[in-house]
């Protein structure tokens, strides 16, 4: 009795009887608590995840916080390349096609050359104008005259009478827009008096803008050496004998002509002007008779 008064009125867990059932499940318990508390040996103390958020409330960037290896760092140094590569030659491909459209416009130009010529020529007597506006002695030389030479040039497609030389001719003239002439020799003759040869001019080189209608002013200088002095020497006494009120004066020459690279030939020039006045016939007198005061 001494021993039954001292222990509890109901017995603890560990003096209960227990059924199998019972056994079991706490058994199973206790051994799912141990799993679930008893870290395993392979696992990290803390747990990482792509999927868990940061503790300041950013998404974490993929490029900044993965370690690149050397060789997929060069795959993409040799893609970056290739991708600019690509962009590049995108960008060239008008530049080519602009080039090869000027490389075919200057072998058409070309080819047309060999076949223009004549026309241009023809164009080139028919509508060529040139109207003198002056001719005055500057100084006298030891074999003649220097004189100065004024006048306009222009060319005029009105003047063709061929409708396809006209268009052929003006469209050529515009490409070429400007035409220099090397130096030419100009031979001056009076018609009234039989063509006599008074004298030959050295013409300097002259450019000059061949596009249809559009004024191009001419001013030089040309030494003039006299010709036949027995011709001038009549010319003089009708002068003297007030016989010559006005004498006028016919200049030819060949001129050779080319605009940049392409020829043009060999253009005959025929113009005449019609001098008044006594300042020109003193001058020629002076010349052959001395210092002798005519008039």
């Amino acid at each position: 009795m001494s021993d039954d008064a001292g222990s509890p009125l109901l017995p603890s867990a560990e003096q209960r009887p227990s059924s199998k059932h019972s056994r079991l499940s706490v058994t199973s318990r206790k051994s799912s608590d141990s799993h679930e508390s008893s870290p395993h040996e392979s696992s990290p103390l803390l747990a990482h995840s792509d999927d868990t958020p940061r503790y300041d409330g950013e998404e974490p960037e993929e490029e900044d916080d993965r370690i690149v290896s050397p060789a997929a760092e060069s795959l993409r140094s040799i893609h970056d390349r290739e991708a600019g590569k690509s962009a590049n030659e995108g960008l060239r491909w008008p530049t080519i096609v602009a080039i090869a459209l000027l490389f075919l416009a200057g072998i058409a130009i070309l080819i047309s050359a060999f076949f223009a010529p004549a026309i241009v020529q023809e164009y080139a007597k028919e509508s060529l104008v040139i109207e003198p506006t002056n001719l005055s002695i500057d100084s006298f030389t030891a074999n003649g005259v220097r004189a100065r030479v004024q006048a306009n040039f222009k060319m005029d497609a009105s003047k063709v009478k061929n409708h396809a030389v006209r268009n052929i001719g003006r469209f050529g003239t515009w490409i070429a827009k400007e035409v220099e002439s090397k130096e030419s020799s100009v031979e001056v003759y009076l018609p009234e008096y039989d063509n006599l040869l008074i004298g030959t001019a050295i013409v300097p080189k002259v450019v000059v803008n061949i596009r249809n209608g559009v004024v191009t002013p001419i001013d030089f200088f040309t030494d003039l050496t006299p010709g036949s002095v027995d011709g001038l020497r009549q010319v003089a006494n009708d002068w003297l004998e007030g016989r010559l009120g006005q004498l006028r004066v016919l200049g030819k020459a060949n001129v050779a002509l080319k605009s940049g690279l392409l020829s043009l030939g060999s253009q005959t020039i025929s113009e005449s002007m019609i001098f008044e006045g006594q300042s020109l016939y003193r001058s020629f007198a002076s010349l052959y008779f001395g210092e002798k005061s005519i008039g």
